[in-house]
């Protein structure tokens, strides 16, 4: 045995922070066939990219006299606790999609979604994982002075090694990212995948602020308009998770007003309808706009919902209690609700005074007041806080009929407190959706109501909430309901029957928009029949 070699002793650290939840991610997620391509892939890769870290410390070191270990061991550590945040919650490593996710979250949005987060679990790994970091850095030069064995101190071995490991790495990055144009993101370390993600989010955005300056002078080219249905309204919900809902089978009277409904034959109840996307979104550019999964172009090149309406003749309005801050052109959604002729929102608040607790019932008001307009016809979207997290901040107290003494799960007493939190939200979601389709009972009217996702309540895994990767069955499988009115069902006869035939269909929420323009009349370029639910 000889002194140690503090260069190797930094690597072998680096190289675990840097790989360690990438080979978690493909042991959990992969298939046994790709595992050891993906494995394989990602320790070739971590190290490399950890060997270009150590050097880079060496020469910094030798050639200014600056040390960078702790820096980078501090950089390296810091993605390292993120991810398993991600892993533990969400099944999830850093990707483009989380970045976009987090650059359009607000601050009050983003302090609450934490918070959600922080139980017990939670919070020991992530402690568990600072104490080590603590450890680290504490006896960081007692690590150095490990000794380890002579061959290893061989130029004759380590300079071949590292050579071998750089030209590996460079070829392997080359290969994948300039010929084959892929960037696979289990196979990266933390570093990379937030570089990657975050040079992807910030390309999109950049296209997304020419769309936003575009699409409100680009208007969609009607080839017909037929429409004849004055009143069309999408509820838009969130995170609402059909597992949940009594009209769907669950155990406690969650929907009491929407399951009458369905029994009055005044609702129809779809039973296999998945959502676009499981977080809002993405789950929105799907619903809103022509741009699904195998579209060619990205989803901001597309006309709208709202657009296309308001073509066609419709007043359209925009209804929303998300967090107002979304009114801001770097949002997505904002984007989107943009091109409708009205948006309005309960509370105008800046996003460091927005907190949650407004309830959804406030949006009644608006549309009263929107109602009240003399329009021939009007298309309104009424995005809702529906069941979002924190469940507690959804519904008034008179709403708060659910405790856990109603759970019958055999779990602890804080999991059954969130899901009767939870069930009271969706308690309240039934009430204010229930208003809001009693507005429209003397109208010529048809109500979509569907969250923009659903979501995992510990039904099928030890977890709560949503996320867009591997996500879980509640989250993908959603409610999906049509209310007609009277006077609809009468003038409409054959739409109503067509729907009636397509309650098990399956059906994807991207292809709302292709429904709603068959049941309008409406078409244009990016118009697919065979799209619709009404397609046969």
């Amino acid at each position: 045995m000889k002194q140690a070699y503090p260069s190797l002793i930094i690597f072998c650290i680096l190289f675990i922070l840097n790989t360690l939840t990438a080979v978690i991610y493909n042991l959990c997620n992969e298939i046994w066939l790709m595992m050891p391509i993906r494995l394989g892939a990602a320790l070739i890769n971590g190290a490399g990219v950890t060997l270009l870290m150590v050097l880079a410390i060496h020469y910094i070191h030798k050639l200014f006299h600056i040390n960078l270990t702790k820096i980078v061991l501090f950089i390296a550590y810091f993605f390292f606790a993120i991810e398993s945040f991600l892993l533990l919650n969400f099944y999830s490593l850093i990707t483009p999609s989380i970045i976009m996710v987090t650059i359009e979250t607000n601050h009050s949005e983003a302090s609450e979604f934490f918070a959600s987060y922080f139980d017990i679990h939670t919070c020991m790994v992530l402690f568990s994982i600072l104490i080590v970091g603590i450890l680290l850095f504490y006896y960081y030069k007692k690590l150095l002075n490990i000794p380890l064995p002579a061959w290893l101190h061989k130029k004759a071995i380590l300079i071949p090694t590292c050579t071998l490991t750089l030209l590996i790495y460079v070829g392997l990055t080359y290969y994948i990212t300039h010929i084959r144009h892929m960037t696979s993101y289990q196979a990266l370390t933390g570093i990379e995948r937030v570089w990657h993600s975050s040079q992807n989010a910030i390309h999109d955005r950049a296209e997304y602020s020419k769309y936003l300056q575009l699409v409100k002078q680009d208007a969609p080219v009607l080839i017909s308009n037929s429409s004849e249905v004055p009143y069309v309204i999408i509820i838009l919900g969130e995170s609402l998770s059909k597992l949940h809902m009594d009209a769907y089978g669950y155990q406690l009277p969650t929907t009491p007003k929407l399951s009458q409904q369905i029994k009055d034959n005044k609702t129809l109840k779809f039973d296999s309808v998945k959502t676009s996307r499981t977080v809002t979104s993405e789950s929105i550019r799907q619903i809103m706009t022509f741009f699904d999964d195998k579209s060619a172009a990205p989803w901001y090149q597309y006309h709208t919902l709202p657009a296309v309406m308001k073509q066609a003749g419709y007043y359209t309005c925009w209804l929303s209690n998300q967090d107002s801050f979304t009114a801001g052109d770097d949002n997505s959604t904002a984007g989107i609700a943009s091109t409708s002729d009205c948006v309005r929102f309960p509370h105008q608040r800046h996003a460091s005074e927005e907190r949650y607790g407004y309830f959804d019932g406030e949006l009644l008001t608006l549309l009263d007041q929107e109602l009240r307009k003399p329009h021939e016809k009007a298309f309104f979207c009424l995005h809702l806080m529906g069941s979002h997290r924190r469940y507690t901040n959804r519904y008034p107290t008179e709403f708060n009929k659910f405790s856990i003494n109603d759970i019958a799960k055999d779990i602890s007493n804080e999991k059954k407190r969130t899901i009767a939190e939870y069930d009271n939200s969706v308690l309240y979601n039934d009430f204010v959706c229930d208003q809001i389709i009693q507005r429209f009972q003397n109208k010529d009217a048809i109500v979509f109501s569907f969250p923009d996702h659903g979501e995992e309540v510990y039904d099928t895994r030890n977890m709560c909430g949503h996320g867009l990767h591997n996500p879980s069955s509640p989250m993908q499988e959603i409610p999906f309901l049509i209310w007609t009115s009277e006077m609809f069902k009468r003038k409409h006869p054959n739409i109503v029957e067509q729907m009636k035939n397509a309650t098990n269909k399956p059906f994807n929420t991207a292809n709302i928009i292709h429904t709603i323009m068959d049941i309008c009349g409406i078409q244009t370029k990016d118009y697919e029949i065979q799209k619709s639910l009404l397609f046969n």
